[in-house]
């Protein structure tokens, strides 16, 4: 699935995706967030937490991947495991940040215009970030209509295996039905 759909296809199919304000830092590790937009449902966020304020266990800020801090605007992939959301370990987060008075996602991808793989609304709209030179400074409205397109493909791709998937139980059991009676 991921291959077909591309890039950050399998982030959205395994994360909830929502855009968030940075508040607080209660404890280490676990950073407080206001939810000011859903993207996506289902594993861990549920639409009555917008306008909410939600704890999560941050990424560990692993080498090239910038950690979170009180203030930041951020596009973040989480999802509940045992019941506390966790932000995606591994670039679990695009800070949104105002750069020549235009909103930016940064991705922490050095030169990410000049890969083939990314799609060309992406590679188009991408520039060097000024004060990181690991990273990309993609146009906001731009990689938020991506997003919003990968989650239907997404979306429409789980369906079909779904479908596919109780096609196949129901003709296994026919067939052992078949097999035993």
């Amino acid at each position: 699935m991921s291959e077909e759909l591309g890039f950050l296809s399998e982030k959205v199919a395994r994360y909830d995706l929502v855009f968030v304000k940075i508040v607080d830092a209660p404890r280490p590790q676990v950073l407080r967030a206001k939810i000011e937009k859903i993207y996506t449902t289902g594993k861990g966020i549920y639409s009555t937490l917008l306008g909410s304020e939600v704890e999560f266990v941050r990424s560990g800020g692993r080498w090239g991947d910038m950690a979170l801090i009180v203030g930041d605007q951020a596009i973040l992939f989480v999802k509940s495991i045992f019941g506390e959301l966790y932000e995606d370990a591994w670039r679990g987060h695009m800070v949104v940040e105002e750069i020549e008075g235009a909103s930016y996602a940064i991705f922490q991808y050095k030169e990410l215009w000049l890969r083939e793989d990314i799609p060309s609304s992406i590679r188009a709209c991408s520039r060097q970030d000024p004060k990181r030179p690991y990273a990309t400074a993609i146009r906001f409205d731009v990689m938020e209509a991506y997003l919003l397109s990968l989650i239907d493909k997404v979306n429409a791709d789980s369906k079909k295996y779904k479908s596919y998937r109780r096609a196949v139980v129901w003709l296994k059991r026919r067939l052992i039905y078949r097999f035993f009676v």
